[in-house]
């Protein structure tokens, strides 16, 4: 998978979990007022894999939305997929860890990270292609690691 593929799923999970899109069209010009032109082909294979349903509200409006357990929840595995695409080595060191990426890769692991809402992460920065974590302690910079090194699988 590309990184605008994760980029675009993303966007298109975002704008499903504001519980205003409705149908294609829609959700189509949301991403295009955003500068991402897609096909329909392209939008429905993306639906498709994030797992999005169309669900009538009580009001009786049509909506999208998106699976929230932790197995089906697409963000979760929106992060999973670019970790182990773009993700090289994971490197605890003291209190923070060291996350290589391929080239340019490090903003999509980032925010890929954060959306893991794995604790004790105080915070993050992403390069080109690394990203620095930084935790409380040592420990918890090895769990940290242990944890994205699980994700990879």
């Amino acid at each position: 998978m590309t990184k605008a593929t994760i980029q675009r799923q993303k966007m298109i999970a975002d704008f499903i979990d504001s519980g205003n899109v409705s149908s294609q069209n829609q959700l189509k010009g949301m991403l295009k007022k955003n500068g991402t032109v897609i096909t329909q082909a392209t939008l429905s294979r993306d639906l498709n894999e994030l797992g999005a349903i169309k669900k009538r509200l009580k009001n009786g409006r049509l909506v999208y939305l998106l699976p929230k357990n932790q197995d089906n929840n697409a963000q979760y595995k929106i992060a999973k997929r670019a970790l182990q695409d773009f993700v090289l080595e994971i490197e605890p060191v003291s209190n923070q860890v060291v996350v290589k990426t391929t080239t340019a890769a490090a903003q999509v692991i980032a925010e890929s990270i954060d959306n893991l809402y794995i604790e004790g992460i105080v915070a993050s920065i992403a390069g080109d292609n690394v990203v620095l974590i930084i935790t409380p302690n040592e420990k918890i910079a090895k769990d940290v690691a242990n944890t994205i090194e699980n994700n990879l699988n």
